[in-house]
């Protein structure tokens, strides 16, 4: 019986073997080269310092300073929210922010993950290529009226042929925020 157990184990190993160097040897199935795919990517990750702005541009929020958070904008910057509103200029974005800070007490940004990234081919016809830092964080606000609340936010920021962020699509959900801050609103 022992003989017939280890025989069984030797020839299982030796079948895991071969279809292991098969699958190594067959070639791709997605109709792809791997070599083509290393020539001409569709995008690449970006070093992490390539974040940075983005991430400064929210810690200046959060110190209340809203100049030096649109500062990396382009002046025609185009700021949209997931729920549909939007705001078109530098200017527009500076002053919507201002008047946040009328009904904030505090907000800070901790656990953050940065995804700076450059497309070489745009997947959709409304984003085009480019550098993309994507950034998640977990939003800790207070408001002035006592109340505080805790979501995760995710924002999108594209970089235009300036050097400038031309695109920010922010995504939250807004109902909370507006619940908590009803009785600030005039």
């Amino acid at each position: 019986m022992k003989k017939v157990f280890f025989g069984m184990v030797v020839l299982t190993l030796l079948a895991s073997c071969q279809n292991q160097k098969e699958e190594k040897a067959a070639p791709s199935t997605t109709g792809t080269d791997t070599t083509a795919r290393q020539a001409n990517p569709t995008s690449e990750l970006l070093p992490m310092r390539e974040g940075d702005e983005v991430k400064n541009s929210f810690a200046a929020f959060a110190r209340g300073d809203v100049d030096a958070m649109v500062a990396p904008y382009e002046d025609n910057v185009r700021y949209v929210w997931s729920g549909g509103d939007s705001a078109i200029g530098k200017k527009a974005v500076a002053d919507y922010y201002k008047g946040r800070w009328k009904v904030i007490d505090s907000i800070s940004f901790p656990e953050q993950v940065v995804l700076p990234i450059r497309v070489y081919q745009s997947q959709s016809m409304y984003e085009p290529a480019g550098k993309w830092v994507l950034f998640w964080a977990m939003a800790r606000v207070k408001y002035k009226n006592g109340k505080r609340l805790q979501f995760w936010m995710h924002t999108t920021s594209h970089y235009g042929s300036s050097g400038k962020i031309d695109f920010v699509g922010q995504y939250l959900d807004f109902y909370p925020i507006r619940e908590a801050t009803k009785n600030l609103m005039k």
